[in-house]
């Protein structure tokens, strides 16, 4: 019985916080934000590879049926997810990969590659 209740008051003894409405309404913002990037970077990882699937004439049903016919021609498992053989890709078509994502990527993005590149 102790045990039980020793685990219980465990449990229980999460902290608290308190927020005001102004700190959560940037909590959820920042949330909203960082969710928005995550899609525009997956928006622009699409089109790059959609882009390249075009450029090496793979006709498929869909996106990933074409990944997966452009993994077997590099000898890569075909999982329909090109981030699982992007390693494995050659040089060129990475390159054409990621000059295509580029052109893809929005505004902001661009700027904060932009950055990098000469400050970081």
């Amino acid at each position: 019985m102790s045990h039980y209740i020793k685990k219980h008051q465990e449990q229980n003894n999460m902290k608290k916080y308190i927020f005001t409405e102004s700190q959560v309404k940037k909590i959820i913002d920042n949330q909203i934000q960082e969710q928005t990037f995550v899609d525009d970077e997956k928006a622009a990882i699409n089109a790059g590879t959609k882009a390249l699937m075009d450029m090496k004439k793979i006709q498929g049903v869909d996106l990933t049926d074409r990944i997966k016919k452009y993994q077997k021609s590099i000898g890569c498992d075909q999982t329909g997810h090109i981030m699982d053989c992007k390693d494995k890709m050659p040089q060129s078509d990475k390159d054409m990969w990621q000059k295509y994502i580029y052109k893809n990527q929005s505004i902001f993005d661009k700027a904060i590659r932009w950055f990098n590149h000469f400050f970081g």
